[in-house]
């Protein structure tokens, strides 16, 4: 079981999301050190104070200055009318330049009706500009030539500078909360990270059964197949004690999960989200913290004891790797939870990790 960190620049009262980037910077080379596989933010755009990361590309290029080993994924690349696939290609080919070939790219279509309509999107238009996006991206994979003729892009042929290696450029993840996508990602082999949308394990089950299904009978749509399963964790936080863990980051748990209800709500009554009608199940249990500790998996709270648990739990299931959010309480407390995690469960959960140790 890998262990990596999504976080989205959460601010604090008294924060600047200068001085927030720069804790970043020092958060991420301490993972680094001590065998945490990935780091990645989530694009997002008008969404402050939770989420101040909106172009990620530029981070990830300070970031790999400053460390050696871990894997920058952008989690995700929203691969919609605003976001042209050469730029995204192009920036990514230069990501995995100078980070020497660490980088990776999850994509998605929003689920944010904010963004969208800022930039002129609909959400029934979000599907078709996403699929014609990854065909753009697995013909710049495929070669440095490119010529497409899609329903949402008309290229002419152009030679893509930087290029990639075909069969080793970086992996494809998108990522996913209805079994649907799951489905679709298997039948195009490539990666999928889940966000589960809170509705716990048993929906988690039939996301990563649904995907593993799917893959060996569909066809890889990139040249090179990705049979990645990751997870991503809403709010994580680990301390000595449970108890702690709690205290520190209750305000942000149930802070995100309120933003999920808010945002997930409206976006049940049209016609492209209709799984998401599931959420109005989770409203009563809003302001319960217990409840998302133990029913859910999008939390992960508690002692270094109860990650191992959870992460031995999660292995089971057919997971690869966990992306922990600790993002949104101080950076101090960050640098102990990541030091906790770091130190006491990523060598007890990660077979890798004696090998990670030695470089």
């Amino acid at each position: 079981m890998k262990v990596g960190i999504l976080q989205e620049g959460e601010v604090m009262p008294g924060v600047s999301c200068a001085q927030r980037y720069r804790e970043m910077i020092a958060e991420v080379a301490l993972a680094d050190k001590l065998g945490f596989s990935t780091w990645g933010t989530s694009e997002q755009h008008f969404s402050p104070p939770r989420f101040t990361v909106s172009a990620p590309e530029v981070l990830y290029a300070a970031v790999s200055q400053h460390t050696k080993r871990i894997k920058f994924r952008v989690m995700c690349s929203v691969l919609l009318k605003w976001n042209h696939p050469i730029l995204v290609a192009e920036r990514l080919a230069t990501l995995d330049i100078v980070s020497n070939g660490r980088a990776e790219i999850g994509t998605a279509r929003s689920n944010n009706l904010t963004t969208l309509e800022a930039f002129g999107v609909k959400p029934t238009e979000t599907s078709e500009q996403w699929s014609d996006s990854m065909d753009v991206l697995a013909k710049i994979f495929a070669g440095d030539h490119l010529e497409h003729n899609g329903p949402v892009w008309k290229i002419p042929e152009r030679t893509i500078v930087p290029s990639f290696e075909k069969q080793t450029h970086p992996p494809v993840s998108v990522a996913a909360s209805s079994i649907k996508t799951h489905t679709s990602a298997g039948e195009m082999q490539i990666g999928v990270m889940c966000f589960e949308n809170y509705f716990g394990f048993d929906y988690l089950q039939e996301c990563i059964d649904a995907y593993r299904a799917a893959y060996p009978v569909g066809k890889a749509l990139m040249p090179r197949a990705n049979s990645y399963m990751g997870l991503y964790v809403a709010t994580a936080f680990c301390a000595p004690t449970r108890e702690e863990a709690a205290r520190v980051s209750r305000d942000v748990a149930l802070g995100y999960f309120k933003f999920i209800l808010d945002l997930y709500v409206p976006l049940s009554k049209k016609g492209s989200y209709e799984y998401l009608e599931r959420i109005q199940l989770l409203e009563a249990n809003e302001k319960n913290l217990d409840f998302l500790i133990s029913e859910t998996p999008s939390v992960m709270i508690g002692s270094p004891t109860d990650f191992i648990e959870r992460l031995r739990k999660l292995e089971s299931m057919g997971i690869d790797e966990v992306l922990l959010r600790i993002d949104g309480v101080p950076h101090e407390e960050i640098m102990k939870s990541i030091q906790l995690i770091g130190t006491e469960v990523v060598p007890v959960v990660d077979p890798n990790y004696s090998k990670i140790a030695a470089e």
